[in-house]
This record gives structure tokens, C-alpha cells and sequence, in this order.
């Protein structure tokens, strides 16, 4: 006769063997209809985001969970371009699991291999990543459901929980100022991001340099809605390596406008375990800064 122990060790096995049958099922059917389904899944993408999608093929991947879509590419908005905005070797989008089993796709993590994104600042102020392509009437496209609460709380183009890019390049062009900075071999890596809560990133870039010259880990309070960005707590420590901040400037002008006039820097740095800590309003620094042909202004 079998023991209580033995009785209760078979019904978790059981119970394990039959959890497991149900996922593979429940994959093999993702697999199923994501093959079926690619140009409907593409076109609800498309109708969402306001722009057009390409991708060559969508494989489903089975641990993690989730989906490998080759060769990507965002295309930018007409009125600014007809290049893309974003064009990868791949796209990664790992799904939670849990959701899956009812039906609903929630990503949990999105990783962008060799993507190449090009941010494009028009004449009038406005950047490509923040706008909707008009339709046919010149009318931007907008969902009536969420019309009302985009209007009260506004929404992003693109929300994700998490992000890992890796060697990507960065192309910026400021049509007003006729500023360009490009960054490459980026490596980023976030976690989940939401309004409301703190952040965490880390970053490695090329900029304007032929190796990388530039690392940040840096920690990102919450930022809640109608709240000056200065005024956002962080933390972190920044290195780099002749870093010309003189062309950054140049090419960013809004942003040298964004920060404090208490901080100015220009010319070429080289910045040791430089930790921070505070706001852009209020931040003390401590670490090792040297320069060539360069000045700051501090406090």
C-alpha cells in the first residue's frame, strides 16, 4: 500500500506532466497562428502605431516565450522622411506567460539587435519618435477608445517593460539648427519603465568616436505627470574618454537649453567614476574630471 508521501509525489508529478502538455499545445498553437496570421498581426501593429511595419519573416521562440521578428524595419513619418525610423537585424519580444494562457500578449522584454534609429528634429520643433502620420485627409490617425484618456494623460508611441539594445547606432539631425551627432556600438540595457515609477539603465556608446568613449549606470526616480524633469531624483556614476561635449552642444542645442544654467560644459573630457546624485536642479558630483581646450560652470 502506498504511503500518503508517495500518493501526494505522483499527483505533483502528474500535475506537472499535464502543465506542461498544456503549454506545449498552447505554444504549438502561437507558433500556428503567428504563421497564419503574420499580415494581420503586422497590420493591427501598423493601425496602432501609425506606421508602416516590414518584417521578413516571425519566429516563435519557446523558451522564453515569445517572438523573433528578422529583419525589422519602422518607417518614419512621411513628413519627415521616407527612410526608416528604426530598421533592425532582429527584434526580440520575450511575452509573459501567464497572460498567454488566456489569450493576451503582454511583453515582458524587448531586445533590438544591430538596430540603426534615426531621430530627425524638424524646423519647427518637432521630433520624428513623437509624431503620427497623417491619412489620406491629413488627419492624424487616432483611436476613439483611448481619445479622452490620451488627451488627459498623453501616451507615448511605443511603451515597453524593458529594453536591451545591442550594437546600435544613433543618428540625430536638427533641421532648425543644422546640428548631426552620431553614436554607434550602443549597448543599453533598461529595466521596466512606467511613469510613475523608478528606472534603471545602462549605457555604453561611441559618440562621434571610432570606439566606445562614453558609459553611464545611472538609477531614475518616478516621473508623475506635469513634473519638470530637473526636479527628477537620480543617481549614477558616469566614465568617458575624450568626449567632445563641444560637438554635443552643437548638435543638441534644446538640450544644452534643457539644463540648468548652473551647469555648462564645453570642450573635450575625460571623466573618472564620476558619481551624481540628486536632480538636475540640485546635483553634487564627486569623481575625477580632466579637459583639453575646456571650461564648465558649476553651481
Amino acid at each position: 500500500r502506498e504511503t500518503p508521501q508517495k500518493v501526494m509525489r505522483k499527483r505533483i508529478i502528474v500535475g506537472v506532466a499535464a502543465a506542461l502538455i498544456v503549454l506545449g499545445v498552447a505554444l504549438l498553437n502561437v507558433n500556428f497562428l503567428v504563421a497564419r496570421n503574420k499580415d494581420s498581426l503586422i497590420g493591427r501593429s501598423e493601425q496602432a502605431l501609425g506606421r508602416k511595419i516590414y518584417v521578413e519573416r516571425i519566429e516563435v521562440t519557446f523558451w522564453p516565450v515569445g517572438a523573433r521578428l528578422v529583419n525589422f524595419a519602422l518607417a518614419d513619418d512621411p513628413a519627415f522622411s521616407g527612410e526608416d525610423f528604426v530598421r533592425a537585424k532582429a527584434l526580440r519580444i520575450e511575452i509573459r506567460l501567464l497572460p498567454l494562457f488566456i489569450g493576451q500578449f503582454h511583453p515582458k522584454r524587448m531586445d533590438l539587435e544591430s538596430p540603426v534609429i534615426t531621430v530627425v528634429r524638424d524646423a519647427q520643433g518637432r521630433y520624428n519618435f513623437a509624431s503620427r502620420p497623417r491619412d489620406k485627409k491629413g488627419e492624424r490617425p487616432r483611436d476613439r477608445n483611448n481619445e479622452s484618456r490620451d488627451e488627459q494623460h498623453g501616451s507615448p508611441l511605443l511603451w515597453i517593460p524593458s529594453l536591451n539594445v545591442s550594437d546600435g547606432t544613433l543618428r540625430f539631425r536638427d533641421l532648425r539648427y543644422g546640428g548631426e551627432l552620431t553614436a554607434t556600438q550602443i549597448n543599453l540595457t533598461t529595466t521596466g519603465f512606467e511613469a510613475a515609477a523608478a528606472f534603471e539603465f545602462q549605457l555604453e556608446a561611441a559618440v562621434n568616436a571610432a570606439t566606445p568613449n562614453l558609459r553611464l549606470k545611472s538609477w531614475v526616480g518616478s516621473i508623475p505627470e506635469k513634473r519638470d524633469f530637473r526636479d527628477v531624483p537620480l543617481a549614477g556614476e558616469l566614465n568617458a574618454t575624450a568626449l567632445d561635449l563641444g560637438k554635443v552642444n552643437k548638435a543638441l542645442p534644446q538640450f544644452r537649453k534643457a539644463i540648468p544654467k548652473a551647469l555648462r560644459f564645453d570642450g573635450i573630457y575625460t571623466i573618472k567614476e564620476l558619481k551624481f546624485k540628486g536632480t538636475l536642479n540640485n546635483l553634487s558630483l564627486k569623481g575625477g574630471v580632466t579637459g583639453t581646450d575646456a571650461c564648465f560652470r558649476f553651481g
